[in-house]
């Protein structure tokens, strides 16, 4: 999205600040906008003369009942933790949510309506927080939930119930979902609301869909809250009106609307630390000035925390390594033998304490002059994932001059995966499998990476879009190396194995649910 497609409102995003939003629809009561900086989604009120700017005021709320059936997740989110002490509620005072957090047998230190998020202290400090979907309804979610973060100890966990705009439901109902009210200001995706957890300083952020069962009764109940009346709701009640009472109250599985957000407050980090992985292996002839140009980049207003990981090369490159031992920030990892880049990835992703972790080979096939444009949408809170494209130029991009038929096979065979990806993740990427794979680390949290060759490539670009965080792609300059130069992979153990790869990463879990 580019700033000239927006709307031009009174606007100014909680999230990263920017004063361009574009006009999604709308309805009789209310528009919806999108940001153009970090896709987060909130609604104003209908021009009408001077009163285009008027933020909207949120009308009574008609409360919905839910059994704890219905909120079975939530439930169980709650009761994995132990909360020692009273825990702060952001709740309205007839929402189902405070019933049910008393019968959970948890203390309710204090219940803060949307309203309540003024300069008023609240005193002191709580054993954790529960969200209700009123979170959608505070003037300013940033600093609401900043507020929250500082009357929690460290640690203390945070459980949130909120609809989300990419769940299944709304992609399904499109402009006649039901969350879609006057009420609502703002909606939030998974990464939006995983970007607005990070900058208030919240860390562990899991997402788990709430199971719940409707019967075609509690439907035309909910759809009758859309502020329009829609064919949905119209369908709907025709249905219901020709059905046995039996059928009428026949409860079935819907896809999943709203979530279950864990998270923790995090730990008060005084700098931004950007994390660089770099894998090693045999690369003498690279190694020294690769290194010599990644210590003297300079990232203003960021600290680099370079990881080495050396796999025990045949060619002396692991006596090269140690001699950046002593260098400040400067950490290596020696493994005693070969295990595939993938694994030596790894090794570095879980050895990394930055806030944002990337990847560097060791090839020089990358321009670092590119650092500075890749950074610069996760440093704007904009994005959790952001990927280098070599592609954005055209399909090409390999350009072997000693081997011109081994350039376009590649080619082609990037063209084939990228594809193959793209349709079971429904996405458009260009270059999945670039080098430059820029992310938040908290985008890890819950994701169990297994690969240890090429194919973490794979793995890793389909477990993060899985979890929510559609990568920003950026063109980067790029200059290819051939075999003969030292390019390690391999056509016959990687390339021939790819596809049933790509089918497993995207249909097997992700990761097992963070305890």
């Amino acid at each position: 999205m580019v700033p000239q497609a927006a709307q031009e409102i009174e606007f100014s995003c909680p999230l990263c600040g920017s004063v361009h939003a574009a006009y999604v629809f709308g309805t009789s009561q209310f528009r919806i906008y999108r940001c153009a900086g970090c896709a987060l989604m909130f609604s104003r009120r209908p021009s009408r003369g001077k009163a285009s700017s008027e933020t909207v005021s949120p009308p009574t709320i008609r409360a919905i009942r839910r059994s704890e059936r219905q909120h079975s997740n939530l439930i169980a989110a709650l009761n994995s933790y132990s909360f020692d002490g009273p825990v702060l509620v952001v709740a309205s005072p007839d929402s189902d949510i405070v019933p049910l957090i008393e019968r959970c047998g948890i203390k309710i230190g204090r219940v803060v309506e949307p309203g309540d998020f003024g300069s008023a202290d609240w005193r002191g400090y709580y054993k954790g927080a529960i969200v209700s979907d009123d979170l959608m309804r505070v003037a300013h979610p940033k600093t609401a939930l900043l507020k929250v973060r500082a009357h929690l100890a460290e640690n203390a966990p945070m459980v949130l119930s909120l609809p989300m705009v990419d769940g299944r439901q709304a992609r399904l109902m499109g402009r006649n979902w039901h969350e879609w009210q006057s009420s609502n200001l703002w909606y939030f995706n998974r990464e939006t609301l995983n970007l607005l957890l990070l900058a208030a300083g919240f860390e562990q952020v899991w997402f788990q869909n709430e199971r719940r069962r409707y019967s075609f009764d509690n439907l035309a109940d909910r759809l009758s809250t859309i502020a329009d009346n829609t064919s949905w709701w119209r369908g709907m009640n025709t249905v219901r009106r020709i059905l046995p009472n039996k059928l009428r109250n026949k409860e079935f599985h819907l896809p999943a609307g709203t979530a279950v957000i864990t998270a923790r407050a995090a730990p008060k980090r005084s700098e931004c630390v950007v994390s660089i992985v770099v894998p090693v292996f045999n690369e003498r002839a690279t190694l020294q000035p690769m290194m010599d140009a990644l210590l003297a980049k300079q990232l203003p207003g960021l600290r680099k925390e370079i990881i080495i990981v050396e796999s025990n090369s045949t060619d002396g490159t692991r006596e090269l390594v140690r001699a950046y031992a002593e260098y400040p920030d400067v950490q290596i990892l020696l493994q005693s033998s070969p295990n595939g880049k993938g694994n030596a990835v790894r090794e570095g992703l879980k050895a990394a304490t930055g806030d944002i972790l990337m990847i560097q080979d060791a090839d020089l096939e990358y321009d670092f002059d590119d650092y500075e444009g890749l950074l610069a949408p996760l440093l704007a809170w904009q994005t959790m994932f952001v990927l280098g494209s070599r592609h954005q130029g055209g399909w090409k991009m390999r350009r072997f001059n000693d081997a011109p038929l081994t350039a376009a096979v590649f080619n082609l065979g990037h063209w084939f995966f990228k594809s193959l990806i793209n349709m079971g993740l429904n996405t458009q990427m260009s270059d999945p499998f670039t080098m430059f794979k820029l992310f938040r680390r908290d985008g890890l949290f819950g994701v169990d990476l297994v690969s240890n060759r090429f194919d973490l490539d794979i793995e890793l670009v389909i477990k993060l879009v899985r979890k929510g965080y559609v990568p920003l792609e950026l063109p980067v300059n790029y200059f290819a190396r051939s075999f003969a130069e030292g390019k390690k992979v391999s056509v016959r153990r990687d390339g021939l194995t790819w596809v049933w790869k790509i089918l497993k990463f995207c249909l097997s879990p992700i990761g097992a649910r963070p305890q």
